[in-house]
């Protein structure tokens, strides 16, 4: 095809197509030889030696002007005989068809294609007549020369001669419309197509079906058959044909009968393969375009009616992507209302997950010689885990975690109504099991609801002995640093918010922490987390993890435990909330100065007591403890600028506490400076978005710096978190007056 390609771009594309069906007349002319020369009897050698030396004359003569008729001189503005051979010679570049092709055009080029098989076969049989006759006429022309001319080898070549060439023409017509229809079928398919793009209704064109091409093998196989008998039958009886000629003769025959078969068969594939695409793309939800590939009518007929049959599939295609279009507009609507409502959703989602996340303290004070560390870690906006830390009586410190059974914003309705539930109980009891009943009391009283939640609460004194009970929450761990061993906790006790009769199953236990020592409370978010293997990270794991790492400091201990479960984790989806509460007993000397001093506020000897810190400060100076409790004694005592001068010192170390600011900021204000009152306060309600104190403080120097809707906007806050608050009532009602 690269040769075909080469001869179409360098000369012209139907001068190709008849330099490659040549082979045919060479096959042909190879049968014609042998079947006449089988029926010679005499003057054989004399007759043949003629023909073979006037052969290359009288062939070249017919094939120039053959050559000629299809455009041989096209390169030298001489083209082919024909308009359609000239448009095809004009319209194809280097296989490709001339996109600028008018319509009237490409409807005669596809008619030229439609008709080169036909025309070049019939032309081809046309010039192998005359090369026939020209044969007989040099002959002729020579014997008479020669002297040679009798009347009985005029009648031996004459039908010599007249034997090949009918078989020549039958042969060379056979092959030339087989070979230019395998040549021409894959231009004549883009043709087609083009024409369909356009939107030209143009049938297919008809010439021969497949049973007239099979015809054609046929006719070689008798030819074939006769001419093997007759060579044969001249060999046994006139001794002028050997065996090896009879052997070369059935090897043309058998490569020519091959030669036709793959003709045929290809012709038939091209189209079985089309309709097998066809299929494939009608089931795919294609156009089930037809492409052109041979001019069979057995086939043609299935070409056309496919078309057919496309057209109206397209006609269903246009109703149906009306209505598509039509329903998608309508889901469009539809998803563009959805998505209004997913954002305004996704809004409460978040403005839900921010009032959750304020609920929970994101810092924990130090408390004598209790350190805390912290780490939470929700699967969702809004998570089910929470935690906090409560003043109890008696100098009692209570921490709690806990885990509802749900998430989303049912679990975050339960974890805020348990939070309430949980600080009005530890204003009542400092007995973790009497919390829990008081707890589980109220949550089956005022939340109607199917989630329950589990919970881990622990108690410390001022001298760190531990009480702790457990509803159905994980079991605490106590790592004993300096023994290297591991306590776990764990009571008796059911679900919270689940039946009335759990109320009867809480117990509580004892235990003590020493100095060094960690005891972390946790969810079920750690034990229970899984890889992509489904693999759980387990208890285990867990309590060899911290017993291994227990000497790490503090945050760094808590730090590392939370990328452990991580790195196992891996690129699997976080299933459970994580909450992790670390705490640690560390060596304060300080601690025992500010015990001291304590007890002598429990005496109302504020200024002993500020003295014995004062004194504490000179041994351990830059002591946070000490110099936040300076700063509330000196306060107590109406000693503003003390109090600002080691708030100070004490915000420097520490900008986690919102107390301390919130006793600054008070400070500043009765100093009447308003400015940095109003800088503290505000940094106090930044620290904890719901510091009521805080707001309402800020509101009072916005009022008196006039800075009035400040001051609104403070004291409307605050009224907002504590509707009780009588106080911010009057200012507002004050304000709004005066406006």
């Amino acid at each position: 095809m690269k040769f075909f390609h080469f001869l179409a771009k360098k000369i012209s594309y139907t001068f190709a197509v008849v330099f490659l069906t040549i082979p045919g007349g060479w096959m042909g002319a190879v049968f014609g030889y042998y079947l006449a020369s089988s029926f010679l009897l005499t003057d054989y050698e004399l007759i043949s030696s003629a023909i073979i030396k006037w052969l290359p004359l009288a062939v070249f003569i017919p094939t120039f002007l053959h050559y000629v008729e299809f455009g041989l001189f096209t390169p030298i503005k001489i083209p082919a005989f024909f308009r359609p051979f000239r448009l095809i010679n004009n319209n194809f570049y280097g296989n490709r068809l001339n996109p600028n092709i008018s319509n009237e055009d490409l409807q005669d080029l596809y008619r030229g294609f439609s008709d080169l098989p036909l025309t070049n076969a019939l032309s081809a049989g046309f010039f192998a007549a005359l090369v026939g006759l020209c044969e007989i006429v040099l002959i002729f022309m020579d014997f008479h020369n020669r002297g040679l001319v009798t009347y009985q080898r005029i009648q031996i070549g004459a039908k010599m001669v007249s034997i090949a060439v009918i078989i020549v023409v039958i042969l060379y017509t056979m092959s030339t419309y087989l070979l230019t229809e395998m040549l021409t079928n894959r231009d004549r398919a883009s043709c087609y197509n083009e024409l369909r793009k356009r939107g030209i209704d143009q049938k297919p064109r008809v010439l021969f079906n497949l049973r007239i091409k099979f015809s054609f093998f046929i006719i070689l196989m008798v030819i074939s058959l006769l001419t093997f008998a007759a060579l044969v039958q001249k060999s046994l009886f006139y001794n002028q044909s050997d065996l090896t000629t009879i052997v070369i003769y059935i090897v043309i025959s058998i490569l020519a009968a091959f030669f036709l078969m793959v003709i045929n068969t290809n012709s038939i594939l091209r189209i079985l393969r089309e309709m097998d695409r066809v299929a494939l793309e009608i089931s795919a939800g294609g156009d089930a375009s037809f492409r052109l590939h041979s001019l069979e009518g057995e086939f043609s007929s299935i070409e056309y009616a496919v078309l057919e049959m496309n057209k109206e599939i397209d006609g269903h295609r246009k109703n149906l992507e009306t209505m598509v279009e039509q329903r998608t507009n309508e889901l469009q609507n539809v998803l563009a209302d959805l998505k209004e409502r997913d954002e305004l959703i996704q809004k409460q989602l978040d403005m839900a997950s921010i009032i959750q996340r304020s609920i929970l303290p994101g810092h924990i004070d130090e408390w004598l010689e209790v350190k805390f560390s912290v780490r939470y870690i929700a699967m969702e906006k809004i998570g089910g885990d929470f935690y906090d830390v409560y003043q109890l009586k008696d100098n009692k410190l209570g921490i709690l975690v806990a885990d509802v059974s749900g998430h989303g914003i049912p679990a975050a309705l339960v974890t805020t109504m348990a939070k309430i539930a949980f600080g009005n109980a530890c204003m009542k009891y400092d007995s973790p099991r009497r919390i829990f009943q008081d707890v589980n009391k109220n949550i089956l009283e005022h939340v109607k609801t199917q989630d329950y939640l589990t919970a881990f609460f622990i108690t410390i004194d001022d001298e760190y002995n531990i009480t702790y009970a457990n509803a159905s929450h994980r079991k605490a761990i106590l790592v004993h640093t300096e023994e290297g061993t591991v306590e776990l906790l764990d009571t008796n006790g059911l679900f919270i918010g689940a039946i009335e009769e759990a109320n009867d199953t809480y117990d509580e236990q004892a235990a003590r922490m020493n100095y060094g020592d960690k005891l972390i409370l946790y969810t079920d978010g750690i034990p229970e987390a899984t890889n992509a293997n489904r693999e759980e990270y387990s208890n285990e794991r867990f309590e060899e993890l911290v017993l291994k790492n227990r000497h790490l400091p503090l945050e760094d201990f808590t730090s590392y435990i939370v990328e452990d479960v991580q790195r196992f984790i891996g690129n699997a989806s976080v299933e459970d909330d994580i909450t992790l509460v670390v705490i640690e007993l560390a060596r304060d000397e300080a601690v025992d100065i500010i015990r001291s001093a304590k007890k002598l506020v429990d005496q109302q000897k504020f200024y002993e007591a500020i003295e014995h810190l004062e004194r504490g400060l000179s041994l351990y100076p830059g002591n946070t403890k000490i110099l936040y409790n300076l700063s509330k004694y000196y306060f107590r005592v109406n000693n503003y600028g003390k109090t600002v001068e080691y708030i100070q010192k004490y915000v420097e170390k520490d900008k986690r506490n919102k107390f301390a600011y919130y006793i600054g900021g008070a400070a500043f204000y009765q100093m009447m400076d308003y400015k940095n009152a109003i800088e503290y306060l505000e940094q106090a309600t930044k620290i904890d978005p719901n510091f009521t104190n805080a707001y309402f403080a800020a509101g009072l120097a916005y009022k008196k710096k006039g800075a009035e809707d400040d001051a609104l906007r403070c004291f409307e806050k605050s009224l907002s978190l504590d509707p009780d608050n009588k106080y911010a009532q009057h200012e507002i009602y004050d304000l709004k007056k005066g406006q």
